[in-house]
């Protein structure tokens, strides 16, 4: 059973590109090969993958509808909840191990050695961020408000508190066995996101739940997920226009004319300013912004 990476890319141009660019990136640290794996892209618009990578074997296409995305969504119409979805689709249609990227992610190492951590046992998530007792603002709001409301869910799944890891869902890896992990998560996920709607429920179901199976790695560094960089996508756009038509193994060598990292580290250490140093920059006009 090969391996398959599952993107889901719905919606703007400017997923495509960044579904696009994270493919190519997979073909580039493999040395031009994904080393026997496959890719699928869950998409609204496979005519226009194909007119930026061009016929790639190894790349098929899922066409999804709006009626199923937003079936996928459910009735919590949650963008999120298809992640699980798309998860649980592939588990059922594609027979093997699966690594799901977010579209804003890079290969730095061959797709080969990431899906080696999985043949060890692991699962994937992208990176660890503290517990929900002891990890950022937004977790520990999250662990009190639980709390204090006396959250219990009736999935069937760990409890949660605490000592909860929260993960960036960014990268999953799983196991050709874990689609009942994924009907956990997919419940666990609507009963968290009507107790208390926050974006990143669909995250922590993910994390207690694998997490609570068995060891969870990291993806980073072998994958970098550029979360915090939306004005890459111009530069992507550019991209794709300046290199049209080009056959995949001709696109690779240019794709560090897009520093994805570069920049993503520079906003970063931007951000991590104090408030009155990046109000006092922004009121100069020298607020972060990608270089010309």
């Amino acid at each position: 059973m090969p391996d398959t990476l599952i993107y889901q890319a719905y919606g703007p141009p400017g997923i495509r590109h960044e579904a696009a660019y994270s493919i190519l990136s997979a073909y580039a640290a493999g040395g031009d090969t994904l080393g026997g794996a496959r890719v699928v892209v869950y998409t609204d618009a496979p005519a226009e993958f194909r007119a930026l990578l061009g016929a790639v074997p190894e790349v098929a296409y899922q066409e999804v509808t709006p009626a199923q995305w937003q079936q996928w969504r459910g009735s919590i119409d949650f963008v999120h909840r298809v992640k699980i979805e798309v998860l649980r689709h592939a588990a059922a249609h594609y027979p093997g191990r699966l690594l799901y990227l977010d579209t804003d992610t890079v290969f730095e190492q061959a797709p080969a050695e990431v899906f080696g951590w999985l043949a060890a046992g692991s699962r994937l998530m992208h990176a660890a961020e503290g517990t929900l007792g002891h990890g950022s603002y937004l977790n520990r709001k999250i662990g009190r408000y639980l709390r204090r409301h006396r959250f219990a869910s009736q999935c069937g799944g760990p409890a949660l508190g605490p000592a909860t890891p929260m993960y960036n869902a960014g990268v999953l890896g799983l196991h050709p066995a874990d689609s009942p992990l994924l009907d956990q998560v997919l419940c666990l996920t609507d009963e968290l996101h009507r107790f208390y709607p926050k974006h990143v429920m669909e995250q922590l179901a993910f994390s207690a739940v694998l997490s609570a199976a068995g060891p969870v790695r990291e993806a980073t560094p072998g994958i970098f997920h550029y979360w915090n960089l939306k004005e890459a996508r111009p530069l992507l756009a550019a991209f794709f226009a300046r290199h049209a038509g080009q056959p995949l193994p001709a696109l690779l060598p240019h794709l560090a004319e897009v520093p994805l990292r570069q920049l993503s580290e520079s906003k970063l250490q931007f951000e991590s300013r104090p408030g009155w140093q990046r109000a006092v920059l922004r009121w100069l006009g020298r607020e972060w912004r990608v270089p010309a």
